[in-house]
């Protein structure tokens, strides 16, 4: 057999899913299923990357519940949620049936008819309550249970019009006329916080106890990236052994922080380099694979990063220690003890007996044009503004072994 194109193997940016590649996430996979199998609608969150589109469609498709997905983007962009729904189920001049007979077209679509119904006879162009006819037409194809994902929520998370009819619509899918489509909608995107919102609203009880929000994609843990690397290289025909497979897999684990997207765009990178190499890994290509990661990607992470580095050469360097040290914590919120504690674990040998000044380190860095770091002043905590900042820190600092100095790699072409 031949050897697959790389992109058909590691694809950062397929919309389709590659079933070749797809990672399962059993838990999230189980509640998702037992939320479409119960009669509400559900709410899927998480960072932009970490697989949620994946993650519905293979398990719709396991299941073989028929979907549709409109794009919340679009529905800001016409300032209308009812329209992006009817657009995406229907075609402008599709025609309705008056009680004449119908002809099924050979071909009604993966699910349903988009504007592929044949009919003879008499008819005249929907133009009554657009959401409801959608709805009809999009039932009379499938009188199943059928899926109406709004994908993108972020794009109206902040309108409150396009919210209110959000609301609305949830509301709606009660009403007989419209329960009888039997649809349920799926709900996908990167806010959290979106039951507390419809909380706040006048029908927080009657929006938010339809609504059932399973727990949040975040990204693969390292068993599941050393199960991509495995399987990816594997296709690509590259000998690698059980050692190889690790020393990959912890690495692309370490610097993507597990974001699926970020894992394949690595990987393809990777594969890239080994291709050059005559198909031979080698560890030295890690290095490679990093150079060109970050000057594709991460060129604009690589410039706020250091922008917030010390600029000239000092004894300690603290502030470089404390950036480098961001990098080390697993905790997604942290404070000046968390990485006190971790500075005195990797640079014990510059630890002075008077305070060392990280809190006003981090106060520092939770400032400039951009900040490198959020700051939650209730909690008195911070965080690293961009998951991509966090990469882009474990790719461009190491700990020197015979000075103890955080050094920056320079990456230039």
């Amino acid at each position: 057999m031949s050897r697959k194109d790389v992109t058909e193997v590691f694809t950062p940016r397929m919309s389709e899913v590659n079933s070749t590649m797809y990672v399962h996430r059993p838990a999230h996979e189980k509640s998702l299923n037992r939320a479409i199998k119960r009669n509400s609608h559900t709410l899927i969150f998480g960072d932009s990357g970490n697989g949620k589109s994946w993650l519905y469609k293979s398990l719709l498709d396991e299941m073989k519940v028929p979907y549709v997905i409109a794009n919340c983007a679009n529905a800001s962009r016409m300032g209308s949620l009812t329209n992006e729904i009817c657009n995406t189920l229907i075609e402008p001049g599709t025609v309705k049936k008056l009680g004449f007979s119908e002809e099924k077209a050979a071909e009604i679509g993966a699910y349903f008819a988009k504007g592929g119904l044949k009919h003879t006879g008499n008819y005249e162009v929907a133009s009554d309550e657009p959401l409801l006819e959608a709805f009809k037409l999009f039932n009379d194809a499938r009188p199943d249970k059928k899926i109406l994902v709004l994908d993108n929520l972020e794009s109206i998370f902040q309108s409150d019009d396009l919210m209110t009819e959000l609301a609305d619509i949830i509301i709606l899918l009660d009403d007989s006329r419209y329960a009888a489509c039997n649809i349920n909608i799926l709900i996908v995107g990167i806010p959290n916080g979106v039951l507390q919102y419809f909380r706040e609203t006048k029908n927080a009880e009657s929006v938010a106890n339809r609504i059932t929000e399973i727990n949040k994609v975040s990204g693969l843990d390292s068993g599941q990236v050393k199960s991509i690397v495995s399987k990816g290289f594997s296709q690509l025909k590259v000998p690698l052994t059980g050692s190889s497979i690790t020393e990959i897999a912890d690495h692309v684990w370490h610097v993507t922080l597990g974001t699926a997207q970020r894992v394949h765009e690595y990987c393809e990178l990777l594969a890239y380099e080994i291709e050059d190499n005559g198909w031979k890994y080698e560890a030295r290509l890690l290095k490679k694979a990093d150079k060109e990661w970050l000057l594709q990607g991460l060129r604009h992470s690589y410039q706020v990063v250091e922008g917030h580095l010390n600029s000239r050469e000092t004894s300690v360097a603290r502030r470089n220690q404390v950036i480098f040290c961001i990098s080390k914590i697993r905790v997604h919120q942290f404070d000046s003890n968390i990485i006190d504690k971790q500075i005195q674990k990797d640079f014990p040998d510059t630890i002075p007996e008077t305070n060392m000044g990280v809190g006003a380190i981090l106060n520092d860095l939770s400032k400039g044009e951009p900040p490198l770091l959020n700051k939650n002043s209730k909690a008195n905590t911070f965080s690293v503004r961009d998951p991509r900042y966090l990469m882009c820190i474990r790719l461009m600092l190491y700990r020197d072994p015979d000075t103890s100095k955080v050094v920056k790699k320079n990456f230039t072409r």
